[in-house]
């Protein structure tokens, strides 16, 4: 039969794969369906482009050594989204069916990239785009240029956000040509590797002498994807932490209806019980630290001044610092917290869970948290673990895994890494603390990034009493001669706090956690074992072992 709208005989098929209909253009699993075998094109001197039915593909057929990347689009002949194509054997030119109905413009113009109109160059040449330094055969994407200016650029880059705002820099970026000189040979602030003032590039609008890679700016992790051409630029509003009442005595935000007293060093006693609020890491004898005079309420000195709102390379977003109480949760900013325990959350730097203090992405749809340890890298990071002229950038490669090279472990999404000797190291070993006590030796402990050369010396563990590989992370006195595991001494959960409760809902049972201090090791009420760990989770009359195995109790 034939159809008005598309004069050509149709036959009956049944069957899979289903087609889109050339009238409704609704998926079709059984009905009469017409497909053209040739193809007539403009830019190949009027050749027929034969779709050589041999070369037909079916989606799981693998892959076609011969034919292999779209001449417009760039992308695989055969994949996901191609179940066969157009190929012209005289000139080895392929097209995907997809991109026959919906073709690339043959020219476009945009004067804010370039001055002339470009034109469609179907053909991967291996030449840099003039926009991003990156080679024009390497990028699944179309190639435009100029032959006036002797001018090639990726169809992507032509529309390159004009003014955009990142996180890890305090003014506005925009594109600068490589027409345009450039001082300073600084490398990129993304990816750290120099960038080719031969190339375009984003500049700082101020004058700074700072210049990022076209492609590590509009990366999905490091950029919001909002074009700030013609937006006003304003000022933002700082908000103070807190506000000092006298010289010793200050208002928190987090605490605003006791007052804050600042408190000395000058007992031991007093501080060995005592957890910052934000950190959750405990108090030690040379820490001065703020207090509630009427509860436990305590914070750092130094956690007293953490900003309600920053701005870290390790977000494209910029984070405000909340504090998770068990109270239940409130609306701030348009922010609906989703927590599923109140008094708890997940940090996503070293994926952790954590009661203290958290950075929050205020963006909707954007669950991003950071607990206040992971938002107090800087970019770079020095760490006695790598040399100091060896420093540590962020880095948000999430194709492949990683591994941690302080705990083996692979690492999350983002990580630290050296640049110049590929040395990997993970949030959640970024933030141990280098300075610890520890209640059976008067000195503190330092933290031992492992023993670099190979001894015939055995270390053990003075808490589990097994031995200790001189080669993985531990803390060590050198004075008395002491090594401890890092777990055996923080506990698997570092940034839990005794006497912290945690609840599913306001008006649901409380899970408190206690230390694990008795004179015996009780059993665990769901995994039946001891135990060992620094912390002991209690709900009613049941104790557990493991927030683990506490959560999974309360679900069952």
């Amino acid at each position: 039969m034939s159809d008005p709208a598309n004069p050509h005989k149709l036959r009956r098929r049944s069957g899979s794969p289903p087609s889109i209909c050339f009238s409704c253009k609704g998926h079709q699993e059984r009905g009469y369906v017409w497909q053209s075998w040739s193809l007539k094109y403009a830019d190949s001197e009027s050749e027929d482009y034969d779709c050589d039915s041999s070369k037909v593909k079916v989606l799981d057929n693998g892959s076609d050594e011969t034919h292999q990347k779209c001449n417009f689009c760039r992308q695989k002949l055969v994949g996901k989204d191609s179940s066969f194509f157009y190929h012209c054997s005289i000139c080895n030119f392929s097209l995907h069916w997809m991109c026959t109905v919906n073709p690339p413009p043959l020219t476009i113009e945009n004067l804010k990239t370039h001055q002339h109109t470009l034109t469609l160059f179907p053909r991967g040449v291996p030449l840099p785009c003039d926009a991003c330094g990156f080679s024009l055969d390497a990028i699944f994407d179309q190639v435009y240029s100029c032959l006036l200016c002797n001018y090639v650029i990726h169809r992507r880059c032509i529309y390159l956000p004009r003014v955009i705002k990142l996180t890890r820099h305090l003014h506005r970026l925009s594109p600068t040509s490589s027409i345009v000189p450039y001082s300073g040979v600084s490398p990129c602030g993304v990816c750290h590797k120099p960038v080719d003032v031969n190339y375009g590039k984003y500049s700082c609008n101020k004058g700074c002498d700072y210049a990022i890679h076209s492609k590590c700016a509009t990366k999905t992790q490091v950029w919001n994807e909002i074009d700030l051409e013609r937006v006003p630029e304003e000022e933002e509003e700082v908000l103070e932490p807190f506000v000092r009442i006298d010289e010793e005595t200050i208002q928190h935000f987090s605490h605003d209806h006791q007052h804050l007293k600042i408190q000395g060093n000058d007992n031991r006693g007093d501080h060995e019980n005592k957890f910052c609020q934000a950190c959750v890491l405990p108090m030690t004898v040379s820490d001065r630290f703020y207090s509630c005079i009427y509860c436990d309420f305590v914070l750092h000195e130094a956690c007293t001044s953490l900003p309600r709102k920053q701005h870290l390379p390790v977000h494209k977003h910029s984070l405000t610092l909340f504090h998770p109480s068990s109270s239940p949760p409130r609306r701030q900013h348009n922010l609906v917290f989703n927590y599923q325990w109140l008094g708890l959350f997940y940090c996503n730097g070293c994926r952790r869970n954590c009661c203290g203090f958290m950075y929050k992405c205020t963006e909707n749809k954007c669950d991003y948290q950071l607990g206040v340890r992971c938002a107090s890298l800087t970019d770079p990071v020095i760490h006695g673990c790598h040399p100091d002229d060896h420093p540590l950038y962020f880095s948000f490669t999430q194709d492949e895994r990683r591994e941690c090279l302080g705990c083996w472990s692979h690492c999350s999404s983002e990580y630290l890494e050296c640049i110049k000797c590929n040395f990997v190291l993970g949030f959640k070993c970024a933030t141990l603390p280098s300075l610890v006590h520890y209640k059976h030796d008067k000195h503190p402990l330092t933290l031992c990034c492992g023993e670099k050369e190979t001894t015939n010396l055995k270390y053990w563990c003075e808490i589990c009493e097994e031995e200790l590989e001189p080669s993985a992370w531990f803390y060590t006195c050198n004075s008395c001669l002491v090594t401890l595991h890092v777990t055996c001494l923080l506990g698997n959960e570092i940034y839990f706090k005794p006497n912290h409760g945690i609840r599913r809902k306001i008006d649901s049972d409380k899970v408190d956690i206690a230390r694990n201090n008795g004179h015996t090791r009780p059993a665990c009420d769901f995994c039946q074992g001891r135990c060992v760990d620094t912390l002991v989770f209690k709900e009613s009359n049941r104790t557990f072992c493991t927030w683990v195995c506490a959560l999974q109790s309360l679900n069952s």
